[in-house]
């Protein structure tokens, strides 16, 4: 008898799902329609984002609430812990940074971190491609995290979970790569403006962080998707502010001097958070051990710091609760900043999943507090109280972590809905902004750990174009080289009947020595009005001179040629032996050439989205002629294009090669010498019976 029911039960599952999948394609078939109109679908995908954030922002909530309640108990974290035993305050971080660390490097290493440089670096280098699985992997692992003890926030794994939703729709209805980081912006602000229940501050951290585009077209379904995220964490949590501090007001001119001094303050803790926190990693990282062992003992060492500061554990929002109505005083509050800085860092280290913006509010208001509490108590007649100062510190460690000043001043503004601080937020968060960017060099807390990985996503088309070009590849090992006793007559001879454009002195051993230009012989000849007959090359040679080797980035060596006004530079080894030279005209050439490429692939792979992505599936594009899509065949792995001669044996082209390396895709115009991946997909174009030949032989 059990057979029968099963397969009845069975047979009702199978009906259910295929009127679920019916309605699936009856959905996505009529968003499909609605692309045609676009900006009418670029508003309804902006709500849908919208919503969704709000949504998952309130689940997230509650998965955190529920794995704390269950570890720890009932109550506020900051309660329960100061009550725990001390097996608790160490044994729960260590377990949950051990299975935290263990899951996100089998499920999906990219939810490691923060997640919105995971999201930049997906804007800049990735075309906006973000797996789907991120959104799954990043909720339970920052879940875990927080409800555990590591001291990280909740608003970058809501922006890195938003930004994967936006990119799916994005994949789902195969749209521009514009117009995919735009829905990643969407994501992302929504994620925020959830997260805090500030639109505003969402719409412009996504715009000014994440895309570092305020263009109309892209702010404006950025903002729809951020009040739509808005409205669905109000409905569900209620319209109040994340904070409720006592009303300030700026008791004195004079006290904008302390605010100054605030401010440079806290431009040197930032930088010394960044920095910690980087340490940290890279401790972590250069440490061949299990990553659950290092999240074990993370873990452990977290949990030992918070037997004395349990304050340091999850986001804190109670503590700074605290500070902010000017009930810690100096001595807690200092000591908060060092321990609030080591235990971030410690996190992020050992694997925990989780963002730094909470942290950042943390340290801020910390060391505003610790600084007011000294400030009003030496000059109480012409300064607020200490709450004051640590609301203006939230702000300018925010703007000195993420160097996004408007962002941090609009999200204080929104999270406590207090503007009688203005002048002073606006003031101190530009000067801290300022230093800390002198002291990093530029980067923030995100780009920071982009660079690392060699990512620079501020450099620029022109540079990413130009690293693309190796010295070895450029490099004219015919060059002019002259010895040291050459005369003035013999060298004026030989430039007479050359083409080079320098000549390089060098000695018996191959060391170069020095250098002669056309315009520095000519700078010689007009400085002496009468030359000794003896002069020889030694007299008249440059010996400062710059060199670069085969491992010189290109774009360097044009801005060395460039501040020089050389036309060319000499390539040395490491012993400094003469190798050849490189040529400006050559890099220019071969700049252009890259570029034409470039846009080329950009071209060839518009035309890829017309093609079904089912194995196969061709595409007619005149009479006769089709453009397939297929995987390279097994039998073409590891060939070169020279070798397979496609066109000869088959008589089909490969007009692109789009090439997956982890979650990167790369399309790339085929070089002769190019040698096909097993993951790559091919463009052919050819007569129909002969594409339909190789696709049926492989």
């Amino acid at each position: 008898m059990s057979t029968p029911l099963n397969t009845e039960r069975i047979g009702k599952l199978r009906k259910r799902l295929n009127h679920r999948r019916a309605r699936y394609v009856l959905l996505q078939n009529a968003l499909f329609k609605i692309k045609s109109f676009d900006q009418l679908f670029v508003i309804i995908v902006a709500m849908l984002i919208g919503v969704f954030a709000g949504v998952i922002s309130a689940g997230f909530r509650t998965l955190i609430d529920f794995f704390r309640h269950s570890l720890w108990g009932e109550g506020a974290l900051i309660h329960v812990v100061m009550d725990a035993p001390i097996y608790l305050k160490i044994g729960i971080p260590a377990a949950g940074g051990a299975l935290v660390a263990w899951f996100v490097q089998h499920f999906a290493p990219e939810a490691k971190g923060h997640g919105v440089p995971e999201v930049m670096n997906a804007v800049a280098t990735q075309n906006g491609f973000i797996r789907m699985r991120v959104v799954i992997i990043k909720a339970f692992s920052s879940a875990m995290s927080i409800a555990t003890g590591a001291s990280v926030g909740r608003e970058g794994p809501i922006v890195q979970i938003g930004s994967a939703f936006g990119s799916t729709i994005g994949q789902l209805f195969q749209v521009s790569v514009r117009r995919m980081k735009t829905f990643i912006g969407c994501g992302a602000a929504a994620g925020i403006a959830a997260t805090f229940n500030a639109p505003i501050a969402g719409a412009i951290f996504a715009s000014e962080v994440i895309l570092g585009d305020f263009s109309a077209a892209a702010i404006g379904p950025i903002i729809i998707a951020s009040v739509f995220g808005t409205v669905i964490s109000r409905a569900l949590y209620g319209d109040f502010p994340a904070f409720v501090p006592p009303t300030y007001t700026l008791h004195s001119p004079m006290e904008i001097a302390f605010y100054i001094v605030l401010g440079i303050v806290t431009g040197v803790v930032a930088w010394l958070f960044v920095r910690t926190l980087y340490k940290s990693e890279y401790l972590f990282d250069a440490w061949k051990a299990p990553v659950a062992l290092k999240g074990l003992l993370g873990g452990a060492l977290l949990g030992g710091v918070a037997v004395y500061f349990p304050q340091i554990l999850g986001v804190g929002y109670e503590t700074m609760e605290s500070v902010l109505s000017g009930n810690i005083g100096f001595t807690i509050a200092a000591g908060l900043v060092l321990a609030k800085i080591f235990a971030t860092s410690l996190s992020m280290g050992f694997g925990a999943s989780g963002g730094v913006f909470a942290p950042s509010l943390f340290i801020g208001s910390m060391l505003g507090g610790a600084m007011g509490s000294i400030i009003h108590g030496l000059f109480p007649e012409i300064t607020a109280s200490s709450g004051a100062y640590a609301l203006v510190g939230m702000a300018a460690m925010v703007a000195a972590t993420t160097h996004a000043p408007v962002m941090a001043v609009l999200i204080i503004f929104e999270m406590t809905t207090e503007y009688t601080v203005i002048l002073p937020l606006m003031i101190t968060s530009i000067i801290a902004m300022v230093i800390s960017s002198r002291l990093l060099d530029g980067s923030n807390i995100y780009t920071l750990k982009l660079l690392r990985r060699g990512i620079d996503i501020f450099a620029g088309k022109d540079i990413n174009v130009l690293d693309q070009i190796s010295v070895k590849d450029l490099k004219r090992k015919i060059i002019d080289t002259i010895p040291d006793s050459l005369t003035l007559q013999e060298l004026l001879e030989k430039m007479s009947t050359s083409s080079a454009l320098n000549f390089y002195v060098k000695d018996e051993t191959g060391i170069l020595n020095g250098i002669i230009t056309h315009s520095a012989m000519r700078r010689y000849l007009n400085h002496h009005e009468e030359v000794p007959s003896d002069a020889t090359v030694r007299d008249m040679m440059n010996r400062k001179f710059e060199v670069i080797t085969d491992q010189t980035p290109i774009h360097e060596v044009l801005r060395k040629m460039i501040e020089m006004d050389l036309e060319a530079l000499p390539v040395v080894d490491e012993n400094q032996a003469l190798q050849g030279e490189v040529v400006r005209t050559a890099i220019v050439h071969q700049y252009q050439e890259l570029l034409i490429h470039a846009e080329s692939a950009k071209a060839m792979a518009s035309s890829m989205k017309f093609i079904q992505k089912q194995y196969h599936e061709k595409s007619e594009v005149m009479p006769g002629f089709v453009l397939a899509r297929i995987n390279a065949p097994s039998a073409f792995v590891n060939q070169s294009l020279r070798s397979l001669n496609v066109r000869q044996s088959y008589g089909v082209d490969i007009l692109l090669i789009r090439r997956t390396e982890g979650t990167t895709e790369t399309d790339i115009i085929p070089d002769v010498n190019d040698k096909l991946q097993s993951s790559d997909q091919l463009l052919i174009f050819g007569e129909q019976d002969r594409v339909e030949f190789l696709c049926d032989a492989h």
